[in-house]
């Protein structure tokens, strides 16, 4: 009988131990992903070279071997202020700390050394992957009219692949979200200026490799450029002149707040992001700005956003 490919379902757990799978559980560590899409097997590959007297290829020899993945997760709340979303140990596992306030939100926030590693399980109809060491990188995106979304990417170590029952896996823990317009969404302020937009991006950009040495397999974060764009109505200029503020190079803060009631509010927040690019352009016979930005740490490093579960 053929696999059939719509039959998913995907299980992601923080490690304990960095590379050591964890066993997630299909009734307490499911994840509810849109958009999956799987390499299972990446090879760092040697070519042989040999000397020879005729034509062909010498073959190459398997140097390392890993997997990559992406996924988007629906972004809402944990359905109650303080609790712990679904898809907290994904975010963990992209260089995020997570601290609770009990009965008022879950926050993360960049960090530069401790990350976190994950095991995923893919399962496929009759079939289970497995992905151990992974680390990843992710973007928000918020889109008029759509889905608001957390938009993830991993690398992992490779784990043979095994004939696996289907999981049945618990997702009554997901909060339904909601999409992003007037009435669900706070407009975002960007140096106290809150435009009408119609996309906003923010990319943690984290930087991943994967590293195959004697005595050592893992991934490892190698550095982190965060960056935002927005694409919002272009307002006159004295109202609020971006172009001279793109000019002198000066920091602004921009947040942005989705959801309306405690348990499936999500804000995004940065005190120190520069504009790196102005464009213009047109949407239904209205005047846009595309607004490209830098996000930065202050001296204190590791704060250039937070991300808030209300």
């Amino acid at each position: 009988m053929p696999l059939k490919s719509l039959r998913k379902a995907i299980l992601c757990k923080v490690e304990v131990t960095p590379g050591t799978d964890v066993v997630p559980a299909a009734a307490t560590d499911a994840l509810l992903v849109r958009n999956w899409q799987f390499n299972p097997l990446q090879l760092n590959l040697e070519q042989r070279q040999m000397v020879l007297v005729y034509f062909g290829n010498d073959g190459q020899l398997v140097a390392g071997k890993y997997c990559t993945f992406s996924f988007e997760v629906e972004m809402a709340g944990a359905g109650s202020a303080g609790g712990v979303p679904k898809y907290d140990a994904a975010l963990q596992a992209c260089a995020l700390s997570a601290t609770n306030n009990a009965g008022v939100s879950e926050v993360y926030a960049p960090i530069s050394s401790g990350e976190k590693t994950a095991t995923f399980y893919f399962y496929q109809d009759g079939i289970l992957h497995k992905a151990v060491y992974a680390k990843g990188d992710c973007t928000l995106k918020f889109e008029a009219g759509k889905t608001p979304v957390f938009a993830f990417s991993f690398v992992a170590l490779y784990v043979a692949v095994a004939d696996s029952a289907l999981a049945s896996p618990t997702l009554t823990g997901f909060t339904k979200p909601l999409p992003v317009n007037n009435a669900n969404t706070t407009s975002m302020t960007l140096d106290s200026y809150a435009g009408a937009f119609s996309s906003f991006s923010l990319s943690i950009g984290n930087q991943m490799k994967y590293r195959n040495l004697v005595g050592a397999e893992y991934i490892v974060f190698m550095d982190r450029q965060s960056k935002g764009s927005i694409q919002m109505e272009k307002p006159l200029i004295g109202t609020k002149d971006f172009y001279t503020i793109a000019n002198a190079g000066t920091l602004k803060a921009f947040t942005i707040t989705h959801g309306t009631t405690g348990g499936n509010k999500v804000t995004v927040a940065a005190a120190n992001c520069q504009l790196t690019s102005v464009n213009e352009s047109d949407q239904d016979g209205v005047a846009m700005l595309g607004l490209g930005l830098d996000v930065l740490p202050s001296s204190a490093g590791n704060d250039e956003f937070s991300i808030t579960v209300l």
